[in-house]
């Protein structure tokens, strides 16, 4: 027959699992502030080091460029604990913009910005981080990803236009 002694290292290895998945399941809410974190120490500044735009026609790649290559101005993001930011020269045009930001970390992290910032396109402003994923955020470097879909024509099927603007930030 079996005695407890011999049971006691299965249920030792038991409780230490148990408890791990206990403790981590219980920090899920700090995942946001760490991201905050990130994003507003060192005086929440960063510096706009490439700008990739990739334009895509269903799934075929039609255009890729790298934009601001020549541009005479430090292109900068400011992210404050207060939920405020500010983006400085953006699309290489001489202008402060100020606004808020806010995270959403559900399937992955959003970055929402509600400020409009002039631009070299028609309209002639534009609100670029409404809603951006972010694909890399360390200590020194963030990637904000921004998606922007329409239809290109719909007979005899559908074909969407995404034009996909990958923003690298460096500290």
């Amino acid at each position: 027959m079996y005695s407890i002694k011999s049971k006691l290292p299965v249920v030792i290895v038991l409780a230490f699992m148990l408890s791990g998945w206990f403790i981590s399941s219980c920090n899920k809410g700090d995942e946001e502030q760490t991201i905050s974190t990130f994003l507003t120490d060192r005086d929440g500044l960063w510096r706009l080091a490439s700008l990739r735009v990739e334009t895509l026609h269903g799934d075929t790649s039609k255009r890729r460029d790298t934009l601001n290559t020549n541009c005479v101005f430090n292109q900068s993001f400011t992210f404050k604990p207060d939920g405020t930011c500010t983006y400085e020269d953006f699309s290489c045009l001489d202008q402060t913009t100020n606004g808020t930001w806010e995270l959403a970390t559900t399937d992955s992290v959003i970055f929402r910005s509600n400020m409009v910032c002039k631009d070299t396109t028609v309209t002639g402003t534009g609100r670029p981080f409404a809603k951006a994923q972010v694909l890399n955020l360390g200590q020194n470097s963030l990637v904000l990803q921004v998606v922007r879909t329409d239809t290109l024509r719909k007979t005899p099927l559908v074909v969407l236009r995404r034009r996909i603007s990958n923003y690298g930030f460096i500290r």
